[in-house]
């Protein structure tokens, strides 16, 4: 299993866990997301495992392995819709031929970043020393965790 623990970004209080879990020739992906604004959000898969500047560009660029699925980037997931509380569930199954884990091929979600963003953004661009959208970033890394509420 793989685990993004997030981490508030930009001055945001935004924070959630999403587990990645390999399932035969499925990825189920799961995450509970915490005192985001009600509404819409992107969340992405980064390129780059760090989360360590103040707005998240350091988790780079939107994560694409060359060859990948046409018409989407490896690291776009659905988008998170938040209630007036704030929360979030999230909830996803997908192809080995999109993303793996733990298996050290080129479409390992393993050592990337999973970023939220504050709405909805179709091709977020990491600037250093700006304030951005970014709200929450967490390195996604190998966890002995069974289940997402293994987890919580």
């Amino acid at each position: 299993m793989g685990v993004a623990r997030l981490t508030p970004k930009n001055g945001s209080t935004v924070r959630g866990i999403v587990s990645f879990t390999q399932k035969g020739d499925r990825v189920a992906v799961a995450g509970q997301f915490f005192e985001l604004l009600p509404g819409s959000h992107s969340l992405y898969i980064h390129a780059v495992g760090n989360c360590s500047s103040p707005n998240a560009a350091s988790a780079g660029p939107v994560w694409n392995v060359a060859g990948g699925p046409s018409g989407k980037r490896t690291g776009e997931l659905p988008q998170l819709y938040a209630g007036t509380e704030g929360r979030a569930d999230f909830s996803i199954t997908v192809s080995l031929r999109d993303i793996t884990v733990g298996t050290g091929a080129p479409n390992d979600v393993i050592g990337h970043s999973l970023v939220v963003h504050a709405n909805v953004d179709p091709d977020p661009k990491a600037e250093f020393g700006v304030r951005n959208g970014w709200i929450a970033c967490g390195v996604i890394q190998r966890s002995d965790a069974k289940t997402l509420r293994d987890l919580l």
